[in-house]
């Protein structure tokens, strides 16, 4: 700013002053061409008077060194000069514009070329009566002396101007540099700012304007201040936080470069703090993550899997919060998932020690019931079958879920859907037919899956729904078709789930009224088998459900 005031204010001065210049020597030439006007109409005028007296004209045109003086009778011809000419050669001179203008009466001056004397001259004439006749006093001036004057005065009037330009432009440098110094000193105040150094200091010697400028910037600077000591803070206690939780954590930007990383990451993939700004490749080359991290870069697509890292087995979470950075999270579920693993492994084999001995005493109880001829006891005989009976369904399901959650693979056919709901509709015939469920049927398709694991959906789904129907209900199951997706639909106008417990319905052992659910004889491991029999597959599970109106459940297959 500084040098661009100092030319702008430097270009205005010299062009005022060669402005003033150009006038000035137009004022001075206009001002000597007046002068030698006022010389030649006096000196004609004198002539005139003293044309009578030859002596004493004779004494003026002598004495008129610069001045020419010429004697012209009427018919044009030259009587007399001040400069020495052959008068017998000249020709007539009544043409000439000053001559005319006199003749007419309004004399005037020219300015004009002289062939005689071959310059230029500024002419002037008088008519003067001379009894019956008339004669012409011309005068006139060389116009090289009218410019002599002028040339004499210009070298002064240039180096004047130069010598007044010189001045302009020291007092304008020293003026500028008095001006903008109070800018120096907004400028380093702004620099403090940026820095988190500033100080609310008065700037010495500055102006008005400016201090109304810095009172401006101490407030919005305080301001400011404030916020970046928040900030501060906040980056401080973010830093401490995620430097001090147990998962680890950093996020690369679309170029894949590393930006922020915590400890625990560095610990989990054995690296030091420089990795930030290198490459994901420096991190970590396991091809699982790595492609992740590249979808969710370039199509916002988040990923959740399991990632194995030097012997321990993390829950890898890539999400995408905002366009400039992908954010993973890696957390430590190895011990979750051994004690998964010893959970199902004694869930299995508790199951199967539990089977045993219940179908012994289901065997002893039917023989005491053959042999059983006292009544009163036949009502705890009963209750022994219904009751081991209600066990042993809970340990078949509990040994079905274990199977599915250690199934090694799967070993798909082409199975009627349709008809494994036809099926499990007459195996559920009695408990429709004792509540009066209006059952609906609708579609047909083919699937491809093990026999068991549609049969074990498929009925645990309907069972459920007439299970927790109201007497007289009505259940649908609707076999759907969309593209390349087919869709199994049971529906009910039962009970219905409360929303809070909704996201918990498939949960093993969950009961929503656990009362009804001893009662109905649920185990409370129904949906937990559809659960895993859809992760098994990677099919879809949905449900929709109204308290008091009544439950969706919708499975997704892959046709």
């Amino acid at each position: 700013m500084k040098k661009r005031l100092f030319l702008y204010t430097t270009l205005i001065i010299f062009a005022g002053l060669l402005s003033f210049f150009l006038l000035s020597a137009s004022v001075i030439y206009t001002s000597n061409i007046n002068l030698s006007k006022d010389k030649i109409i006096e000196t004609a005028q004198i002539c005139a008077e003293l044309y009578e007296d030859s002596a004493a004209l004779a004494a003026l045109i002598s004495a008129a060194n610069s001045t020419r003086i010429t004697i012209i009778d009427s018919s044009g011809t030259v009587k007399a000069d001040s400069r020495p000419l052959d008068l017998s050669a000249s020709e007539t001179h009544l043409n000439r514009p000053e001559i005319q203008a006199a003749l007419n009466g309004a004399p005037q001056t020219y300015m004009r070329y002289s062939e005689s004397l071959g310059v230029d001259f500024m002419y002037y004439a008088l008519k003067l009566e001379t009894g019956a006749d008339y004669i012409f006093i011309r005068t006139a001036v060389p116009v090289t002396s009218i410019n002599t004057y002028f040339y004499r005065y210009l070298p002064l009037l240039i180096f004047l101007l130069f010598a007044v330009t010189l001045i302009c432009f020291a007092f304008t440098h020293t003026i500028i540099n008095r001006v903008t110094q109070p800018f120096n000193s907004v400028e380093q105040k702004l620099r403090a700012l940026s820095s988190g150094e500033y100080t609310a200091d008065p700037i010495a010697g500055s102006y008005e304007e400016i201090d109304k400028i810095t009172r401006e910037i101490d407030e919005v600077a305080i301001i400011l201040q404030d916020s970046f000591n928040s900030l501060h803070d906040q980056k401080s206690k973010l830093d401490y936080i995620l430097n001090n939780i147990s998962d680890g954590i950093f996020a690369v930007n679309r170029d894949k470069d590393i930006t922020l990383i915590n400890n625990a990451a560095l610990v989990i993939f054995g690296v030091t703090p420089d990795i930030i700004n290198k490459n994901l490749n420096y991190l970590t080359s396991d091809k699982k993550l790595a492609g992740a991290v590249a979808d969710c870069i370039s199509t916002y697509k988040n990923a959740v899997f399991e990632l194995v890292l030097q012997g321990r087995i993390y829950l890898v979470t890539v999400k995408r919060p905002d366009s400039k950075l992908a954010m993973i999270v890696l957390s430590d579920v190895t011990e979750s998932r051994e004690n998964a693993k010893r959970r199902e492994e004694f869930f299995a084999n508790a199951s199967h020690e539990l089977k045993t001995p219940l179908t012994a005493i289901k065997g002893f109880n039917e023989l005491t019931a053959i042999n059983n001829k006292d009544e009163n006891l036949q009502k705890y005989i009963s209750s022994i079958t219904r009751e081991t009976d209600r066990m042993l369904t809970l340990i078949g399901d509990m040994l079905k879920l274990s199977e599915l959650e250690n199934a090694q693979g799967i070993n798909p056919v082409s199975v009627s859907l349709d008809k494994t709901v036809g099926e499990v509709c007459e195996v559920l015939a009695a408990a429709i037919s004792e509540k009066s469920i209006n059952l609906e049927i609708s579609g047909e398709a083919l699937i491809m899956a093990e026999q068991g694991h549609i049969y074990e959906l498929v009925k645990n789904i309907i069972e459920n729904a007439v299970r927790y129907n109201n007497q007289g209900g009505k259940v649908s199951v609707r076999i759907e078709h969309e593209k390349k997706i087919v869709r199994l639909v049971v529906s009910d106008n039962g009970i219905g789930i409360a929303p809070e417990e909704q996201a918990r319905i498939f949960e093993r052992f969950y009961r929503v009224e656990k009362s009804r659910s001893q009662r109905n004889g649920g185990t409370g491991l129904g949906l937990a088998i559809v659960k895993h029999i859809c992760a098994l597959y990677g099919w879809d599970l949905s449900l929709k459900s109204k308290l008091g109106v009544g439950t969706e459940v919708t499975v997704a297959f892959d046709a």
